[in-house]
């Protein structure tokens, strides 16, 4: 259920949109999703011998390092060769994969792993074409934004239907009232990270990153910390975190941050876009013990529907964003020593404040805006919170599944929201938002009259309307797309990221 666009949908120029947009299609029967998890140095299983699956990598492999070879095989996953040399493309896996006897069965569970994270049914066409040759599958990980909004759609309606579970629900680790002088004390083991075999020699899952545990229980502290304080202006009177700072308790976000600040502490925002690393993928270099494993690029690809005058479209790979939260002590700062980051982003496991615990590897790419900290800071966080408040009672008010994910928004909505209020433009793509759940519930707070005038709502409210819908043309959606290009010219993996970049006038 695409939002509203409310901007006239004219054609960027130098691109043409198109004129008959596939429908999406109807949903499979799908299970929990899970988020996209990021790679980094790791140990693992040991491996297999080369012929037992993965014999197709050994030419892709020189000495100590996997190194993507130049065949033209025409898909958007074909990597710029040597580029990224501890990467491998994701047709040479799977043209790895038709060489070994499991390869069909591996090859259906990243495919039935696909349908699962995006509610998204293929044909049985595209099903069989893949069961008799594995290298088909990237032709089915190519989607448009309105088949994202539709598969979203088609996961809700399985929800409803009882064929979906929701995901698992965080736990909370505080206690109602904590103190933040004991921070030290408390007992917060680190997040697991895992890899689970898909394949011989082929993982998925995610690995920890060099982060000190120390630093990673600080993040989580105060990553919950935002999280139950964004939950308070609908929880019971019985039910409000508190948290205790410098002798002062305080149960909102704006009292809290505000109250770090005035201590001496620094605090800032900033707004951050990598690949979502979508199935998560290492291989295992065949002959090597112990295992060394090496990153597949294989995320999401994105059709974007712009075209150059030649007819070729441009194709990115989906982006993941978040807003990152820094706080730091220094000298100066009245309190207990932090050095704590949160990220605030809408995702599968929920919306809110999320640590970061797990590695990412360098195919991903990283942009950063330029910081930003003071009253911006504090209305950029505060924003955040209220955002997640207002979506998670709206989907638990209509029965939404994990949260209202997609239907309300994905990671680069919740980010574009708060970007928009605060500086008055974003960059985030795609952008899938059903604008007028949120607005019901917004209209519903702004209603009430202890909230009429409320200036955090109202911003929120003034952000999504003024923000487009990718699952329609709009004129903002070329500059977007080109700005979820993770990397700087010249360091794109992909040779078709390198054509959209052309394409969309980069």
């Amino acid at each position: 259920m695409p939002g509203p666009i409310r901007n006239a949908p004219t054609a960027p120029p130098s691109v043409t949109t198109p004129t008959n947009t596939p429908s999406p299609a109807a949903p499979a029967t799908a299970s929990t999703p899970a988020a996209p998890q990021a790679w980094g140095p790791a140990t693992g299983p040991a491996p297999r011998p080369a012929s037992d699956g993965f014999s197709g990598l050994a030419g892709a492999v020189t000495g100590r390092v996997a190194q993507a070879l130049g065949a033209k095989t025409g898909s958007a996953y074909e990597l710029v060769p040597g580029r990224y040399p501890t990467t491998v493309a994701l047709p040479q896996v799977l043209q790895g994969l038709a060489s070994s006897p499991q390869g069909g069965a591996a090859a259906q569970q990243l495919l039935t792993q696909f349908q699962q994270r995006t509610g998204i049914a293929l044909p049985p066409s595209v099903v069989a074409a893949v069961k008799a040759n594995p290298a088909a599958l990237t032709q089915a990980l190519e989607v448009t934004p309105e088949q994202m909004s539709g598969g979203v759609g088609a996961l809700n309606q399985a929800y409803r239907a009882g064929k979906v579970k929701n995901p698992e629900p965080r736990k909370d680790m505080l206690p109602q009232k904590f103190d933040l002088a004991t921070l030290d004390s408390v007992d917060w083991p680190r997040p697991k990270s895992t890899l689970k075999e898909v394949a011989p020699g082929l993982f998925t899952g995610d690995v920890a990153s060099t982060t000190s545990d120390a630093k990673v229980k600080q993040s989580c502290v105060m990553s919950e910390i935002f999280q139950r304080l964004a939950r308070n202006p609908t929880a019971g009177a019985d039910a409000k975190f508190e948290v205790a700072f410098n002798g002062q308790s305080y149960t909102s976000t704006q009292e809290f941050v505000g109250a770090l600040q005035k201590a001496g502490y620094d605090v800032s925002v900033r707004f951050d876009t990598r690949v979502a690393n979508f199935a998560a993928l290492k291989a295992a270099v065949p002959g090597t013990n112990p295992p060394q494993l090496v990153d597949v690029a294989a995320p999401l690809m994105i059709k974007t529907g712009l075209k150059d005058a030649s007819g070729k479209e441009a194709v990115v790979p989906a982006a993941h964003s978040e807003m990152l939260i820094s706080i730091s002590s220094g000298p100066n700062a009245r309190g207990p020593k932090l050095d704590a980051t949160t990220r605030f982003f809408q995702g599968v496991s929920g919306t809110g404040f999320f640590p970061d615990v797990h590695a990412s590897p360098d195919w991903l790419g990283s942009t950063k805006s330029e910081p930003l900290g003071g009253k911006e800071a504090l209305k950029a966080i505060t924003i955040a919170g209220a955002f997640t408040d207002v979506v998670e009672d709206a989907a638990k008010r209509l029965g939404l599944y994990a949260d209202g994910y997609g239907i309300t928004g994905v990671c680069n909505d919740s980010v574009a929201v708060v970007q928009q209020a605060v500086t008055g433009a974003a960059s985030q793509y795609p952008l899938l938002m059903n604008d007028d759940v949120l607005l019901g519930e917004l209209k519903k707070r702004l209603s009430d009259g202890d909230r009429t005038g409320d200036s955090t709502y109202r911003a929120i409210k003034k952000a999504i309307v003024d923000l487009p819908s990718d699952t329609r043309p709009n004129p903002t959606a070329q500059r977007r797309a080109l700005s979820s290009i993770p990397w700087s010219e010249g360091r794109e993996p992909f040779v078709s990221t390198v054509d959209a970049r052309r394409i969309l006038g980069g």
